[in-house]
């Protein structure tokens, strides 16, 4: 917080005057990021709506670090984080699925948005550099049959489509 005072120019005392506390800044920080987000008008195919607004999120993730871990500890959710929540519910309006479940599964999208806004790059031989055939017998031989692909396409829309569908069950279609 000091930090913080010091570059807008006023006094860490002067700071707590407009929040109460590092968590409250913290929560209008992830609020304002937010307001980033763009909600298409729901087309009804909601796992193409939602797989949107998460590549904007894994976006977002990746260019504010801190981001994930705030959004995981918000003591209140602001204006826009509601419109995100409200959004997602009006993209899942027609999934039959109890509404608990439609809060769960907006919240592993953002989870996974996050997840994968760390990943680097794809996973090649080299990870497998330590693999001894003795100590993971299926691995290796998982390996040994899978015959030569080009890199695999971005796996967010298919891990993220997997993950929604589970979470809101066999019902849940387009």
């Amino acid at each position: 917080m000091r930090s913080l005072a010091a570059a807008v120019g006023v006094s860490a005392p002067g700071l707590y005057r407009y929040v109460g506390s590092r968590d409250e800044l913290i929560a209008h920080m992830v609020d304002l990021v937010s307001a980033a987000l763009e909600h298409p008008p729901p087309s009804g195919d909601w796992v193409h709506d939602i797989t949107v607004v998460a590549e904007q999120q894994r976006s977002l993730f990746g260019a504010h670090p801190w981001l994930a871990e705030a959004v995981a500890s918000l003591p209140f959710m602001g204006r826009h984080v509601l419109d995100h929540l409200d959004w997602g519910l009006d993209a899942l309006a027609a999934v039959d699925a109890p509404a608990s479940r439609k809060m769960e599964a907006i919240a592993l999208a953002n989870g996974i948005a996050a997840l994968f806004s760390t990943t680097s790059r794809p996973v090649g031989p080299e990870a497998f550099a330590q693999l001894d055939p003795r100590r993971h017998p299926r691995l290796a031989a998982l390996l040994a049959a899978a015959a030569p692909t080009p890199p695999a396409a971005d796996l967010f829309p298919r891990v993220l489509e997997a993950v929604l569908r589970g979470a809101l069950g066999s019902r849940a279609t387009p």
